[in-house]
């Protein structure tokens, strides 16, 4: 009776860990930033940002309360933003972590949009580095869940998605159940394909009732 989104367990984490006073510079959407705000993680960088020349980040001065960069999926997403966030890791030391790296992002049955870690690929290419994930498949956004409801027996818990880099792998890191559910992004014929391997397969999910 409880939901966990990506987002909620990635505000939760930095959350532990930010003294007062302390920020977040954000790459997200405008429900990540309200989430955010609902946790009482201060942030700054949300929205669009005016594009800068290169000569421009001469002048830009880091704010030395952030702590950490945070990527989510970002429609604003521009260079200067991009560039803002790099120069937080890359200068002022801030942890760099994210909801997730999916792809892509299941708009409908019928169409793809590219996905968070799409969004984040030419900050973690000019990084050289892959953020801390806390999202799916991390084991820390199960370790959170289970602190929250002391889950102790994991044989009681069955992860059920429809994406095998992410659900069922979340599963495998988590050390519990899984069952991939063939109505989204994977299909049968990943299943070779895949290093992560679900406990069951099933075509809808009414079947796990049935």
């Amino acid at each position: 009776n409880c939901l966990y989104s990506s987002g909620i367990a990635c505000a939760m984490y930095m959350k532990e860990q930010l003294k007062e006073g302390e920020k977040v510079f954000l790459i997200g959407s405008k429900g990540f930033s309200q989430v955010l705000t609902e946790c009482g993680v201060e942030f700054i960088g949300h929205g669009p940002h005016d594009p800068l020349e290169f000569y421009e980040f001469n002048d830009f001065q880091p704010d030395p309360s952030v702590k950490f960069v945070v990527g989510g999926f970002d429609p604003h997403l521009n260079h200067t933003k991009m560039t803002k966030a790099f120069i937080y890791v890359r200068e002022s030391g801030a942890e760099y972590v994210a909801t997730n790296l999916d792809i892509v992002y299941p708009l409908n049955p019928t169409r793809q949009l590219p996905g968070t870690g799409s969004v984040l690929a030419g900050l973690n290419n000019a990084l050289g580095t892959t953020p801390k994930v806390i999202g799916k498949p991390s084991s820390v956004f199960f370790d959170i869940i289970s602190r929250d409801h002391k889950i102790s027996d994991k044989s009681r818990v069955l992860m059920v998605g429809d994406n095998l880099l992410t659900d069922i792998q979340f599963a495998v890191n988590s050390g519990i159940d899984s069952a991939l559910v063939l109505t989204g992004v994977s299909k049968s014929d990943d299943l070779s394909e895949s290093a992560a391997k679900p406990t069951f397969v099933i075509d809808s999910i009414a079947d796990i009732i049935n």
